[in-house]
C-alpha cells in the first residue's frame, strides 16, 4: 500500500511534464512509469530528467529533485549521489555556478565513497564545465582528462566522445589550435560509430563550427553551425540551439553581414532566455548592443547592454565571486589534508617497519653476543653489523627529512599557485567595471550625436538627456567602485609592513577625528555632529605604526558619521553625536568609538568584519574598510577590535592595544 501512494505522489509531480517532447523523452516517461518505486525508479526518473535539461531546466530539476527525496528515504546513496550531481548540472546551466560547484562537490564525494564511476566521471565533467565558464580553461582540461579516463574504464564511448569535444573546445580558448583539432576530429570519429540519437551531437558540431571559423574556414564553419542547429532542433536541444545561433550571428558579424548578425543573434537571445542559459544571454546581448550602435540606434544598443550587465552580474557578480573562491580553496584544503594525512600514514608505516627490523636485528645480535662473547671473530661480526643497522637507521632518517622538506615545499608551492590563480582571477574581474564604462560611454557618444529632424524635437532631446545623465551616472559608480576596490586591497596587502614606534595615541586620534571630519561635510541645512572627546591624560607612548593604525581609526570615524548621517536623513528630531573616549587598563590601552546612529542587528555585527561585506547601499562603500582596521589592530598591532551594537540606539567599537 505504501509502495502504491509513493508511486501516485511521484506521478502527480509529473503531470505538468505531459507536453511531447521527443520520443525518446517519452519512451523514458513510459519506462519510469512501469518502474517499481525503487532504486530503479530512482536511475529512471534521473534519465528523464537528463532528457529535459536542455529544454525545460525547471522540469529537469524538478524531477532531480524528487529522485534525491526517493533515493533518501530508500538510503540508495549511489541514487542520492546522482541525483546532486543532476541539479549541479541544471544549476549550472542557469548561471547559478557556486551552487552548481557546491553541488558537484558532494556528488563527487558520494560517487567516490560509494566507488560509483559512471557518477565519479559525471561530476568531473560537470566541474570542467564549470571551469570552462569561469575561464579557467587549464583547471577543465584536467577535470575533462580525469572524466574522459572514466568514461573509458566503464566502456561509455558516447560520453567519451563529450569530454573529447569539451577537450577541444578549452584548446581552442587557450589557441592551442593544433590540439583543439585534434580533439575534436577524435569525437567527431568516435561519435560515428555510435547510433542515433546522439548524446552531444549538437555541441560537437558546433565546437567543430567554432574551431573551423578560427583557422579561416568559414563556408566549413557555416556549415557546421547549421547541422548543429538540425541536430537541436531534432532533439529539442534549445541550449545548443541557442549557442549555435550566437556563433552564426558571430560569424556573420565578421563577416560584415550586419543583417544576417542582427538576425541570429535575436534568435539566439530569445532561445536562450527561455532555457535560462545567461552565458549565451550575456554574449547574445552584447553582440547586440554592438550591432545597434554601429546602426546609429542608440535606444536599442542600451536595452540590450542592460540585458548583458544583469546576465554578467547574475553569473560573476562579485558576491557570487567571492563564494567561488572560498568553495574552491576550501577544497583544495581538504584535498591537501587528505594527502598530508595518507603521506603521514606512510611515513606510520615505515616507522613501524623500521622499528620492527632494528628489533629484529637487534635481538640477533644479542644472541650473537651471548653465544659468541669469547670469539673475538664474532665480535668483530658483530660490529659490523651493528654498525650497518646504524648506517641504514641514519640513512632512513635523512630519507624522512627529506620527506618532509619536499612535503612542506609542495604545501607551500600549491598555496602560492591558488594564490596566482586567485590574483587572475581577481584581475579579471577589475576588467569588466572598466568594460562596462568603455560601453556605456560609447552610447553616450551617440546619444550626443543624435539630432532632432521633426517637430516634437524637445521630448526626444529630453530623453537623451536623461538617457545621457544615466550613463554618465553608471560610468561613475563603476569606474569608483573599481578604484575603491583596488586601493583597500592595497591596502590589505601593506597592512603590518611598517616599523612599530612610540606614538602618542591621543595625538593621532585627534588629527584622525580631524580628517574625518573634513572629508565627511555636514550637509546644508543638516545639524553639526556633536563630537565627545575624552582622552586619558597618563596615556603615555604606544608602539605602533601610526600610518597604518591611523588609517584604521579613520576608518572607524568615518562609519561613525555614515551611521549618524543615515539616521539624521530619517529622523528630523535626531540630534547626532559621536564619543571616542581613550583610557588606560592592566597592561593594555582602550579605545571606544561609539555614536548613536542606527546601530546593527546581530546578523549584521558577526559579519561587519568580513571582507567584502557592507551595509551600505550599491556604489557607497566596498566593504572592505572595516576588514582592513580588523586586520591592522590584530594582526599589524596584535590587538582586539569588537563592536557592541543595538539595532536603532547605538554602536560602539572597542580598540584594545598592548601597553
Amino acid at each position: 500500500m505504501r509502495r502504491f501512494f509513493l508511486a501516485g505522489a511521484l506521478l502527480a509531480g509529473l503531470l505538468p511534464l505531459t507536453v511531447a517532447q521527443t520520443p525518446a523523452t517519452d519512451s523514458l516517461r513510459r519506462a519510469y512509469l512501469r518502474t517499481p518505486a525503487d532504486s530503479g525508479r530512482v536511475l529512471a526518473l534521473l534519465r528523464l530528467a537528463y532528457s529535459f535539461r536542455a529544454s525545460r531546466p525547471d522540469s529537469a530539476m524538478a524531477l532531480a529533485q524528487q529522485a534525491w527525496q526517493l533515493a533518501q528515504r530508500l538510503e540508495f546513496d549511489k541514487g542520492r549521489g546522482r541525483a546532486q550531481g543532476m541539479m549541479g548540472v541544471v544549476l549550472r546551466e542557469r548561471g547559478e555556478l557556486p551552487k552548481a560547484y557546491a553541488n558537484q562537490l558532494i556528488a563527487l564525494q558520494i560517487s567516490r565513497k560509494t566507488h560509483d564511476l559512471e557518477g565519479e566521471a559525471a561530476s568531473l565533467n560537470a566541474l570542467g564545465n564549470i571551469s570552462f565558464d569561469l575561464r579557467q580553461y587549464r583547471q577543465a582540461i584536467r577535470y575533462y582528462e580525469q572524466a574522459r579516463a572514466l568514461f573509458e574504464r566503464t566502456r561509455q564511448p558516447a560520453w567519451v566522445a563529450g569530454a573529447l569535444t569539451n577537450l577541444g573546445s578549452s584548446y581552442e580558448q587557450l589557441n592551442v589550435l593544433d590540439s583543439a583539432l585534434l580533439r575534436q576530429r577524435q569525437a567527431q570519429d568516435l561519435m560515428a560509430k555510435t547510433p542515433r540519437p546522439r548524446l552531444a551531437e549538437a555541441l560537437a558540431l558546433r565546437n567543430m563550427g567554432l574551431l573551423q571559423a578560427r583557422l579561416g574556414h568559414f563556408p566549413e564553419a557555416f556549415g557546421y553551425y547549421r547541422r548543429a542547429l538540425r541536430e537541436a532542433a531534432q532533439t529539442n536541444d534549445l541550449r545548443n540551439q541557442a549557442v549555435a545561433q550566437y556563433r552564426l550571428a558571430d560569424l556573420f558579424n565578421t563577416l560584415h553581414q550586419p543583417d544576417s548578425s542582427l538576425q541570429y543573434a535575436r534568435r539566439a537571445l530569445q532561445t536562450a532566455r527561455r532555457v535560462s542559459y545567461r552565458i549565451t544571454v550575456l554574449d547574445a546581448g552584447n553582440l547586440l548592443a554592438r550591432l545597434y550602435q554601429d546602426r546609429q540606434q542608440p535606444d536599442s544598443a542600451y536595452h540590450y547592454q542592460r540585458l548583458a550587465v544583469a546576465a554578467r552580474d547574475s553569473l560573476f557578480g562579485p558576491e557570487k565571486y567571492r563564494q567561488l573562491q572560498l568553495l574552491a580553496f576550501t577544497e583544495q584544503q581538504r584535498q591537501l589534508r587528505q594527502r598530508e594525512a595518507h603521506e603521514l600514514q606512510t611515513a606510520s608505516y615505515q616507522r613501524m617497519a623500521l622499528l620492527a627490523a632494528l628489533g629484529f636485528c637487534l635481538l640477533i645480535a644479542l644472541l650473537l653476543w651471548r653465544s659468541n662473547r669469547q670469539q673475538r671473530r664474532a665480535n668483530r661480526l658483530l660490529n659490523e653489523r651493528n654498525a650497518q643497522i646504524e648506517a641504514q637507521r641514519n640513512a632512513l632518517d635523512e630519507a624522512l627529512t627529506e620527506l618532509r622538506t619536499m612535503q612542506a615545499q609542495l604545501v607551500a608551492a600549491e598555496k602560492w599557485s591558488f594564490v596566482g590563480e586567485l590574483s587572475a582571477g581577481i584581475a579579471h574581474e577589475l576588467q569588466n567595471p572598466l568594460a562596462f564604462m568603455r560601453n556605456f560611454a560609447a552610447v553616450s557618444e551617440a546619444l550626443l550625436e543624435q539630432e532632432p529632424t521633426r517637430p516634437g524635437a524637445d521630448g526626444l532631446e529630453q530623453k537623451i538627456m536623461a538617457g545621457l545623465k544615466q550613463n554618465l551616472r553608471e560610468i561613475s559608480e563603476h569606474g569608483q567602485r573599481a578604484s575603491s576596490i583596488i586601493t583597500n586591497m592595497l591596502a590589505h596587502a601593506r597592512t603590518g609592513t611598517g616599523q612599530r614606534e612610540p606614538t602618542d595615541l591621543n595625538a593621532l586620534l585627534a588629527e584622525n577625528l580631524r580628517l574625518a571630519t573634513l572629508g565627511t561635510p555636514t550637509p546644508a541645512g543638516a545639524e553639526a555632529v556633536r563630537w565627545d572627546t575624552q582622552f586619558a591624560p597618563d596615556l603615555g607612548p604606544v608602539a605602533a605604526v601610526p600610518e597604518e593604525l591611523g588609517r584604521a581609526f579613520l576608518n572607524l570615524f568615518t562609519n561613525a558619521l555614515h551611521a549618524v548621517r543615515s539616521r539624521q536623513q530619517t529622523d528630523p528630531a535626531y540630534h547626532p553625536a559621536v564619543s571616542v573616549r581613550t583610557q588606560r587598563t592592566d597592561g593594555a590601552v582602550e579605545i571606544r568609538v561609539r555614536d548613536n546612529g542606527t546601530g546593527m542587528t546581530e546578523d549584521v555585527a558577526a559579519q561587519v568584519f568580513q571582507p567584502f561585506f557592507t551595509t551600505k547601499s550599491a556604489g557607497e562603500g566596498t566593504g572592505l574598510g572595516l576588514s582592513l582596521s580588523h586586520d591592522i589592530i590584530t594582526k599589524g598591532h596584535s590587538g582586539t577590535l569588537t563592536v557592541e551594537t543595538r539595532e536603532g540606539e547605538f554602536t560602539e567599537f572597542l580598540v584594545r592595544l598592548p601597553a
